[in-house]
């Protein structure tokens, strides 16, 4: 069961890297042109790291998931600071970026080790990425614009996606310690991965929808 659910995230994962780049041409006018790379390169990652427990099951990931959560929190970020009616809060948004980004440098240059996995900095990653979801969802519902609603819809999905995932991710992210040390599961499955995991599915899923979205006549 525990390698099956990590095929099917990894399966889900691949089917939105595809979906991306068949409807690439459709994402531009939505801001989502850099998603198809983004996610391939995610793909990638969570691909190499899995064939290489395979062979080396007691490897720490801390490294990779230390850089890979500034790299996707300034991609969501980023994201959320290009759409054109975020205008009004995207001087808190550069800001909010600014702050988490000194702590991930001040963190790993004088603090800790960037080898060992800090689940607080991916908390404020998922933190400010649901705060920027969020935002966005607030400035869509204020639109009063039937065709721009409907032209940014696909992002109102990839929202809803962002914004179900990180608070219930962060919750196995803030109890990451004690999940670890008392090697807490669910039928035989690790609980601090079995959350992101499932999370995940749904996110990917909702990413296609979006990206399917794109593909249709405003």
């Amino acid at each position: 069961m525990k390698m099956g659910l990590h095929l099917i995230y990894l399966a889900c994962l691949l089917t939105s890297v595809i979906v991306a780049f068949i409807y690439r041409k459709d994402l531009k006018s939505r801001q989502l042109s850099l998603f198809p790379y983004f996610l391939l390169l995610v793909f990638a990652q969570e691909i190499s790291v899995y064939l290489y427990l395979l062979r080396h099951p007691a490897y720490s990931t801390g490294l990779i998931y230390n850089l890979y959560n500034p790299l996707n929190t300034s991609f969501f970020v980023t994201f959320y600071y290009r759409i054109p009616f975020n205008s009004s809060v995207r001087k808190l948004i550069l800001s909010l970026l600014i702050i988490f980004l000194t702590a991930i440098v001040t963190t790993f240059c004088f603090i800790q080790s960037i080898h060992i996995y800090n689940s607080y900095l991916s908390l404020a990653g998922g933190f400010l990425i649901t705060v920027c979801g969020i935002l966005f969802l607030f400035n869509y519902f204020k639109l009063d614009n039937p065709g721009e609603e409907k032209k940014w819809l696909p992002v109102l999905w990839i929202t809803i996606g962002l914004v179900t995932f990180y608070p219930v991710v962060n919750i196995s992210f803030a109890l990451y310690k004690y999940l670890l040390a008392y090697q807490a599961t669910v039928f035989g499955l690790r609980l601090y991965r079995l959350i992101p995991q499932l999370m995940s599915i749904f996110m990917y899923v909702c990413f296609i929808r979006a990206f399917y979205l794109c593909s249709k006549k405003r």
